[in-house]
């Protein structure tokens, strides 16, 4: 079974203000900020990973069950996806 890789889109451009990472995508004009969460797997995507990947990590690093990061990343992977922000890799 072959599994997903998700990576980011260079294109959106990022950057630290306060305690929240902010994120822009130029070609849309949209503008975005993220909790610690969000911004740790944004993070982890500089590099392709799979959802399963992302998930070891995170429930090492939060307080969260594997059964809810996987759903939580889930649903965070694809709103990323069909906002521009990440894409799939083979």
């Amino acid at each position: 079974m072959r599994h997903n890789k998700y990576r980011r889109n260079k294109d959106t451009i990022s950057g630290q203000l306060d305690d929240q990472l902010v994120m822009m995508d130029i070609e849309k004009g949209q503008y975005f900020s993220l909790n610690p969460v969000s911004t740790r797997i944004w993070e982890l995507l500089e590099r392709s990973r799979t959802m399963e990947e992302i998930c070891i990590t995170l429930t090492r690093e939060f307080e969260i069950e594997p059964g809810q990061c996987r759903a939580e990343v889930e649903e965070h992977l694809r709103e990323m996806k069909e906002l521009g922000l990440i894409y799939v890799t083979t």
